[in-house]
């Protein structure tokens, strides 16, 4: 078996497991989607162009989340961020007798981590953004938090409680940067390195903090 027949049977063996569960699948972008009003989770398969056919083909792949109405990434992890599958960067579905525990080891690392955050925002966004806040996308890998997320899903107070925890769990040789930048920018100066010019080309919490001037104690 080739291997581009190799990755579009495990990412249909997975999908099917999930169609029926208000999940769609596109064949051709191999990815599932399922939406609410607010939000787009999305679980994307992916390959590799070295393949080898029936040698080596590599798997692997993601969870997001994404703002339905600007279709913006609020939180995105891959399988080898989760240290999944252990030890290794990827699986290999080379051999049709490996696919069962591929399959097996990557839905059971949907299920556990991320159907339940799928469950949770489908339930009641509210509670799921109030946890957000405290703990973060994903506690095992720190504060992993996105505050535009809870700016448009919640409230400003919210935010700023986010804005400070983000920035309390700063390492600390940024957290100068971080506060030299801030300091100048909050009260409509220049960034002052590097740090601030970089943070403002782009989607990210400093960016977002400064453009909604959202209040941290930096002491």
């Amino acid at each position: 078996m080739n291997s581009k027949e190799a990755f579009d049977n495990v990412c249909f063996k997975i999908a099917e497991m999930y169609i029926g569960k208000g999940w769609s699948y596109s064949k051709s972008k191999h990815w599932l989607t399922k939406k609410t009003n607010t939000l787009i989770f999305r679980v994307r398969f992916y390959t590799s162009w070295s393949n080898i056919s029936d040698r080596s083909v590599t798997f692997y792949g993601e969870f997001a989340i994404i703002n339905h109405k600007t279709k913006r990434v609020c939180f995105c992890i891959n399988t080898h961020q989760c240290n999944v599958p252990e030890g290794k960067l990827h699986w290999d579905i080379a051999k049709k007798e490996w696919w069962d525990v591929v399959i097996e080891e990557f839905t059971d690392w949907l299920d556990n981590n991320f159907m339940p955050i799928v469950g949770e925002c489908e339930n009641n966004l509210d509670d799921y953004v109030r946890k957000v806040v405290v703990q973060g996308f994903y506690p095992p890998k720190g504060y992993v938090i996105d505050i535009d997320f809870v700016l448009n899903y919640s409230s400003l107070e919210q935010a700023q409680e986010a804005a400070q925890r983000y920035y309390d769990n700063l390492d600390e040789d940024v957290k100068p940067k971080f506060k030299e930048n801030y300091e100048s920018m909050i009260n409509g100066g220049d960034a002052v390195s590097l740090y601030g010019k970089n943070h403002m080309m782009n989607h990210t919490n400093f960016r977002t903090i400064i453009e909604n001037k959202i209040h941290i104690d930096l002491n």
